[in-house]
C-alpha cells in the first residue's frame, strides 16, 4: 500500500474514532467524563489534522514523505530538553500532543503554577482545565512517542 494509501485508511479510522467519541458525549451526563471525551476529541482532530497534511505533503513529493515526518516526534527524554532554559523554547505535552509554550504569559520563566516545562502535563492539565479551550490557542510542534 503506498502512502496515500495509508494515510487515507487512518484518516478513515479517525474519523471512526471521532463519530465513537461524539455518540459517547450525547450518552453521558457526568461532567468529568464529558471532559475527558472532549479531551480525547481534541487529540483527534490534531491526529486528523496532521494526517492532512501528510497526504498533501505525500501528493507534494510523489509518495516519499510520511505524516511524521512533517511532524516532529518527542520522546520523553527529547521533550525534558524544552524546558525553556538556556535558550530552549518552551513545550509542554497533553494528551501525545506537543504545544509551545515559549510566548505565553502563562508560562512566564516556563513554569506555570509550580508546573515546569517540558514535561507531560496530561494528568495535571486534565484536572484543572479539562474541557476548556486553552490547547486551542497553543501552537502545535509535534507529537509524543
Amino acid at each position: 500500500m503506498d502512502n496515500y494509501g495509508i494515510f487515507m485508511k487512518m484518516i478513515t479510522l479517525s474519523i471512526n474514532e471521532i463519530n465513537d467519541t461524539i455518540d459517547r458525549l450525547y450518552t453521558t451526563c457526568n461532567s468529568c467524563t464529558k471532559n475527558m471525551l472532549l479531551n480525547r476529541l481534541r487529540k483527534n482532530m490534531t491526529n486528523l489534522s496532521m494526517l492532512i497534511k501528510g497526504v498533501q505533503n505525500s501528493a507534494n513529493t510523489g509518495g516519499n514523505n510520511s505524516a511524521y515526518n512533517s511532524e516532529k516526534v518527542f520522546t520523553p527524554a527529547e521533550l525534558a530538553r524544552y524546558n525553556g532554559k538556556d535558550g530552549n523554547p518552551a513545550y509542554v505535552a497533553v494528551n501525545g500532543t506537543v504545544y509551545d509554550v515559549t510566548n505565553n504569559a502563562a508560562w512566564a520563566a516556563a513554569t506555570h503554577f509550580g508546573l515546569i516545562a517540558g514535561r507531560d502535563l496530561t494528568n495535571e492539565f486534565a484536572s484543572c482545565h479539562a474541557g476548556q479551550p486553552i490547547l486551542s490557542s497553543l501552537k502545535v510542534v509535534g507529537k509524543m512517542a
